[in-house]
């Protein structure tokens, strides 16, 4: 019951967006959103309202017991929101076991970026959420990469060593999908796919989707959606669900 009211008040404190959708989204295959991320905004507002189910990259220290409340303590409440110490420790001890339990209901993929040596576990789960079909979110901005634009960093590139461990698996191009997330306007914008080739050389062919995905992403952030009268929509299909299941 407490989830369902935790619920609930996310979609209060973040209404539902007007989102657009650009270009078609397949259901025969797994799609690799990539979004940016505005703060908590990106991930909340995506969770509860966005009508394309998926499993979402989360870094591993939102997931476990002792991990959480170091890295909420440090990253937002001190960081972020500059509490001071004793206050933002307390805080985050309370907060720990909810969060981690409301993170896990997301059924996540766990990121270990600053562990080398457990990065596989990363890529082999996600892996296997693919091969069962399910799509992945990734927020792949870097905050020590330069404006890619006045809104959007520059993107990681490690996230797209994904595609070519998929292609050696499935023989297939994996296809991602630029999601362009502005706050603002309370607007999430689908942009235009984009498939991985497996056959390119690879540094080539991933330096080729990054820039697109970023373009993508920084160039619908400020469209005027409201001059095309009713035209960018697209009707959700009925193998979709929220990703909150009430």
């Amino acid at each position: 019951m407490m989830m369902k009211q935790l619920i609930s008040l996310g979609r209060f404190v973040f209404p539902k967006p007007t989102i657009i959708f650009t270009d078609r989204v397949p259901v025969n295959e797994p799609v690799v959103f990539v979004a940016n991320h505005e703060k908590n905004y990106g991930p909340s507002v995506l969770q509860l309202h966005f009508p394309l189910k998926y499993r979402p990259w989360i870094i591993y220290h939102m997931l476990e017991a002792g991990e959480c409340r170091q890295y909420i303590q440090e990253t937002f409440f001190e960081e972020r929101l500059g509490w001071p110490v004793w206050f933002s420790s307390l805080a985050a001890k309370v907060l720990e076991p909810l969060l981690i339990r409301l993170m896990h209901t997301t059924h996540p993929v766990p990121v270990y970026r600053e562990h080398p040596q457990r990065i596989v576990e990363t890529f082999r789960a996600s892996l296997y959420a693919l091969a069962q079909g399910d799509n992945l979110l990734i927020f792949p901005e870097n905050p020590h990469e330069p404006l890619f634009s006045q809104e959007v960093r520059g993107f990681f590139e490690g996230f797209l060593y994904l595609a070519k461990l998929y292609a050696r698996n499935t023989g297939k191009g994996l296809l991602f999908c630029p999601l362009s997330i502005n706050p603002a306007k309370q607007t999430v914008t689908v942009g235009k796919l984009v498939r991985f080739n497996p056959t390119a050389e690879y540094k080539s062919e991933a330096e080729r989707v990054r820039q697109h995905l970023m373009r993508q992403v920084a160039a619908l952030y400020h469209q005027p959606w409201s001059n095309f009268p009713g035209g960018l929509s697209q009707e959700v299909s009925p193998e979709f669900q929220l990703n909150y299941q009430v």
